[in-house]
């Protein structure tokens, strides 16, 4: 299981709204200010990742929790996502060029782009049935407060 702690945005009637923010592996360097990839991980990261959970638990606005997803669902989008553009982008290259053997390059270019472009806007049709009960509400964090006691 892969966990990410979120924090409640707004709460609706049938979930939340969690947002998250990337984890890197150049946050847990001490060389990450000084270091080139350190510097180009944060300047090229989202900020912040917002999405929809649906869930029965009673949330509130500013409220930690653990989400979390299996490794299996990792893989199949990141599948999806990676291997079906360049599946069908080989798939129709090799058809075509075996239909049709002196086509010219640029035509083939042309036709790797638009398999490349479909094989994207699959993934992407694909993705909402995938997403659906990815994240699971693994535990709502208790608040910690701070107490001034007098000295």
């Amino acid at each position: 299981m892969i966990e990410q702690i979120a924090s409640v945005i707004k709460v609706e009637a049938d979930g939340a709204w969690l947002s998250t923010r990337p984890v890197t592996t150049c946050q847990s360097c001490h060389a990450s200010t000084d270091c080139g990839t350190g510097i180009i991980a944060k300047t090229l990261t989202p900020r912040r990742s917002t999405f929809f959970l649906a869930t029965s638990e009673a949330l509130l606005p500013g409220q930690q929790v653990r989400i979390g997803t299996t490794e299996q669902r990792l893989v199949v989008a990141a599948l999806s996502l990676y291997l079906l553009p360049l599946l069908l982008m080989m798939l129709l290259l090799f058809t075509v060029n075996w239909l049709w053997p002196a086509a010219h390059e640029l035509l083939l270019i042309a036709l790797a782009g638009a398999a490349l472009w479909l094989g994207f806007w699959l993934a992407r049709l694909i993705a909402p049935a995938q997403e659906r009960d990815a994240v699971v509400l693994l535990e709502v964090l208790p608040e910690l407060s701070v107490q001034n006691l007098p000295v």
